[in-house]
C-alpha cells in the first residue's frame, strides 16, 4: 500500500492506495513544517490517520505539503513520518508538485494554486522546473484566500466596504479592530484566520463590490506571477485550490483577459494523486 498525504495551508488529505484498493479520504489539520512540530505531525499520523485506516500495510509514503521546500524542512517531515512508519520508504515534495501530478499527471504544463495561499510553476511531466516565489501572505500570495481576506478586512476597518455589506459583516463576525489585529499579528496561523473571511465574499459574490475585489486579486496573481513566465498559447494551464474552485468563473474570465486559457480547475488534487500513484509501480 502507498499512503498519500496532500497538505495545504488549512487541511491535509490522507488516503492509502494499492493497484486495486483505496481507503476513504481522511482530513486532518494542515501540516506545514514551518508551523507544526515534529511531535504534532507524529500525533496526527499515529492517532488520527492510521487507526481510522485500520493500520494498512504501508510500503511507501508520498507526502506533498505546503512549506516542504528546502532540505531541512523536507527532512523534518520525513523524520516525523519515519518515526511512526520506520519500515516505509518516505518521499516528500512540495504541495505544488503534488498539485501538478494530480492535475497534469505525466504531461507538462503550468500549475496554479489558489487556496489559503497561492503559488504557480511550470511542471515538465516529472518535476517543477520553474517557480515564481509566492513569498507568503505578507509579501505575495496574490489571489489567495489570505490575500482576499486581507483586502476585505482592511476595507471593513477603514470604512471602504459598502455600508449594507459592512453591517452584515459586523453582524456575522463581530469584527472588532483590536480583536482582528491581535489575531493577524499575534495569532499562530494568521493566514488561515484571514482566509476564513473568504466565505463572506463567496456568499455575496453577486454584489459588485465583492466581485470587483476578487477580480482585482486574480488580476494581481496573473500580472505578478503568470506574466513572469514565457507561456506559449499551446501550453496547458490548470488550477486547483478552494479559491480557484469557488470563484472559477471569475478566474477563467480574468485569465481570458490576458489570453490565457485554463483547461482544468479542481478544488484539490487528491483524486488526481490517487490516480497518479495507482498507475505507478
Amino acid at each position: 500500500m502507498k499512503l498519500i498525504g496532500e497538505s495545504g495551508g488549512t487541511k491535509t488529505n490522507w488516503v492509502a492506495v494499492s493497484d486495486s484498493f483505496e481507503t476513504r479520504i481522511i482530513s486532518t489539520i494542515g501540516l506545514n513544517p514551518n508551523f507544526v512540530s515534529k511531535e504534532t505531525f507524529m500525533e496526527v499520523l499515529s492517532k488520527e490517520v492510521l487507526p481510522v485506516m485500520k493500520y494498512p500495510d504501508i510500503k511507501e509514503v508520498w507526502f506533498y505539503g505546503a512549506g516542504c521546500s528546502g532540505t531541512l524542512l523536507e527532512e523534518k517531515v520525513k523524520d516525523s513520518i519515519m518515526a511512526v512508519l520506520p519500515l516505509s520508504a518516505v518521499y516528500v515534495f512540495s504541495d505544488l508538485t503534488g498539485a501538478a501530478r494530480g492535475l497534469l499527471g505525466d504531461s507538462g504544463g503550468y500549475i496554479c494554486m489558489l487556496g489559503t495561499g497561492s503559488n504557480s510553476g511550470y511542471y515538465d511531466g516529472k518535476y517543477i522546473t520553474e517557480n515564481i516565489p509566492p513569498l507568503g501572505f505578507i509579501l505575495g500570495d496574490e489571489g489567495s484566500g489570505a490575500s482576499l481576506g486581507k483586502k476585505l478586512i482592511a476595507d471593513f476597518l477603514r470604512g471602504i466596504m459598502p455600508l449594507h455589506l459592512a453591517e452584515e459583516f459586523r453582524e456575522n463576525y463581530g469584527a472588532e479592530k483590536d480583536d482582528i489585529v491581535s489575531h493577524v499579528y499575534r495569532g499562530v496561523f494568521p493566514s488561515s484566520y484571514i482566509g476564513r473571511f473568504v466565505k463572506f465574499l463567496k456568499d455575496h459574490i453577486s454584489d459588485p463590490y465583492c466581485m470587483n475585489l476578487v477580480k482585482i486579486s486574480f488580476d494581481e496573481f496573473v500580472r505578478r506571477n503568470l506574466m513572469l513566465y514565457k507561456i506559449t498559447g499551446k501550453t496547458k494551464i490548470v488550477a486547483t485550490g478552494s479559491v480557484a474552485w469557488h470563484f472559477r468563473d471569475l478566474l477563467k474570465g480574468v485569465f481570458s483577459d490576458y489570453n490565457f486559457v485554463i483547461t482544468r480547475i479542481t478544488k484539490d488534487p487528491i483524486e488526481g494523486l490517487i490516480k497518479f500513484h495507482k498507475n505507478k509501480h
